[in-house]
């Protein structure tokens, strides 16, 4: 049982830390082109969407975690160490207090998602019987 909740304080860290870095993203002082890779990162990271799908064995999950790792190691790299860690703070005091928007920003996030396929797929539908004409 202590390995699981040493797991479970492990995902948690990493969860704010990430909350962490999307509070430093917000912030002023950072500069364009770090704004840029903390999207893609943390958009990477919390979509469903990956470049290798999971199905594929052991390749599709390494993916996952390089990119990620990559993207939140160079974001981390070229953060300010004052924003940093005023990010910190902050993701630590309201990850801690809530948990009702981490919810709400998954369904959001499953929505848009969801948004995004059905307007292919009508898309898709519209385009081949157009061409059946």
């Amino acid at each position: 049982m202590t390995q699981l909740h040493a797991l479970k304080q492990k995902t948690h860290s990493i969860n704010t830390e990430i909350y962490a870095l999307y509070l430093a993203y917000r912030d002023g002082r950072v500069a364009w082109y770090v704004r840029v890779l903390l999207a893609l990162t943390i958009g990477y990271a919390i979509s469903p969407v990956d470049l290798v799908p999971d199905m594929t064995a052991v390749f599709g999950y390494i993916d996952d975690v390089v990119m990620a790792a990559a993207g939140l190691r160079i974001s981390y790299k070229l953060l300010l160490k004052a924003v940093r860690q005023e990010a910190r703070l902050q993701a630590y005091e309201e990850m801690g207090a809530s948990t009702r928007a981490s919810a709400v920003a998954v369904k959001v996030v499953g929505y848009a998602w969801l948004l995004l396929a059905t307007l292919l797929l009508v898309f898709g539908y519209k385009l081949l019987h157009l061409h059946m004409l």
